[in-house]
């Protein structure tokens, strides 16, 4: 059983909570509070903030620690990359990664994916080693494609399949396979440009959309306003925007300097007309 849990974002919380349901004693270790915002104040992160709320036990990452209660540990979404020392002093620590490895290695598999059209997803439960994403693998499941899958879709797959199949996982005679040298593929960490819709075409600006609804999300700059789309709609909303090749319909956005809504009600509160 998992009995230490490393995480310390959003895409973190739904394994945590599926483990904390399982194990009362969890440990969590999570990243420190860092400065944000205008005022430049110290703020906890979502797992800090989940765990105070739950009265989780939690401790802040340090790579030189020793952990000797730790059985086997689970990584996941950690902004902390372990080091080798690190690593050869403290048991096992498994992390989950979202791609069938050894495609997709790095710290964007879901998003990367969608880009790429790939229909073949699911993910991977390695042991961690002084290397990034080329541990020997425990298990790896794969999930079933949904046509025009959304980022935020696969994570929700991704961690109620494990919800499965958690209490069966064998952590004391693991059978674990060392990866495959074919077929790999890495990954990047993408910058706020990439988001932009502006001058794609509708096939690369649906697929934006769909990949970065939870890093991003997408966003367009229509008569000199920037609007973020989380969702098209195959159908006109009323709101359509000139792309490239041809016209994309939005059908959740957000207008710049006001809250997420539908289309239909931006055009709505500009009285049909959407400029």
């Amino acid at each position: 059983m998992f009995n230490y849990f490393f995480g310390s974002d959003n895409r973190s919380i739904p394994y945590l909570e599926i483990l904390y349901t399982n194990n009362k004693n969890l440990k969590v270790i999570t990243t420190p509070p860092v400065k944000q915002g205008r005022g430049n104040t110290f703020k906890a992160n979502v797992v800090e903030k989940y765990c105070k709320e739950n009265n989780i036990s939690i401790d802040y990452f340090k790579s030189d620690a020793v952990y000797l209660d730790m059985e086997y540990g689970l990584c996941v979404s950690f902004r902390e990359i372990f080091t080798s020392t690190f690593i050869n002093s403290n048991n096992p620590i498994y992390n989950i990664h979202l791609s069938l490895l050894p495609m997709y290695r790095g710290p964007s598999p879901v998003e990367t994916s969608i880009l790429d059209n790939n229909k073949d997803i699911g993910y991977t439960i390695f042991k961690i080693n002084d290397e990034i994403d080329t541990g020997e693998i425990l298990i790896q499941r794969k999930l079933d494609y949904i046509k025009e899958m959304y980022a935020s879709l696969y994570y929700e797959l991704a961690y109620k399949d494990f919800e499965n199949i958690v209490e069966d996982i064998n952590l004391e005679n693991p059978n674990l396979t060392v990866q495959n040298s074919a077929n790999v593929k890495h990954t990047k960490k993408f910058n706020k440009q990439i988001f932009d819709i502006t001058n794609d075409s509708v096939e690369v600006a649906k697929n934006k959309i769909r990949a970065f609804d939870t890093i991003g999300p997408a966003f367009v700059i229509h008569n000199e306003i920037l609007f973020k789309v989380l969702s098209y709609s195959n159908e006109s909303k009323g709101f359509n925007i000139e792309l490239l090749d041809g016209v994309i319909y939005p059908e959740t956005i957000i207008p710049e300097g006001k809250r997420k809504m539908s289309a239909e009600d931006y055009i709505r509160g500009n009285n049909g007309n959407f400029s």
